[in-house]
């Protein structure tokens, strides 16, 4: 798509973030079949197991994550794609969409394996990402 030179980086990162996701969904189940505990009783009864009362700590981290995304990945792709198709140049746009992803994977890791203080300051860097997408929008937008 010609029209819009940074649309390969913004597919590619999407691509990327989904992979992401998919990746922590098949951790979690596959983590909570080998631990063998399940909190609802209809995945028990399917596994002939008792009913849990908690779920098992990578399960729990795993769910964290998903918390965290689901907080955290929607604003990439709404600034990202407005940007996107108000004519953001391939290069910046390539730039930083994989630091945006790149740092997003290193969150993920940061808290499946409980490493403080990066996930804390893993954080910080990804919402700058996203504040110098947002400044880069507003300045094609709105003009300099």
């Amino acid at each position: 798509m010609s029209t819009y030179p940074a649309w390969q980086a913004f597919v590619c990162a999407l691509i990327a973030l989904f992979a992401k996701t998919t990746a922590t969904s098949v951790l979690q189940v596959v983590s909570r079949l080998r631990a063998r505990t399940f909190l609802l009783p209809e995945d028990a009864a399917l596994l002939r197991v008792a009913t849990a009362a908690e779920e098992a700590p990578i399960v729990r981290r795993c769910a964290a994550v998903w918390r965290n995304d689901v907080e955290n990945l929607p604003l990439f792709p709404a600034l990202a794609l407005c940007w996107v198709l108000a004519g953001a140049q391939a290069r910046e746009a390539a730039l930083l969409f994989s630091a945006y992803v790149g740092l997003r994977y290193l969150h993920t890791g940061a808290l499946l394996a409980a490493l403080q203080p990066w996930r804390a300051l893993l954080y910080p860097g990804s919402l700058g990402v996203l504040w110098t997408i947002a400044v880069r929008l507003a300045l094609r937008v709105l003009g300099t």
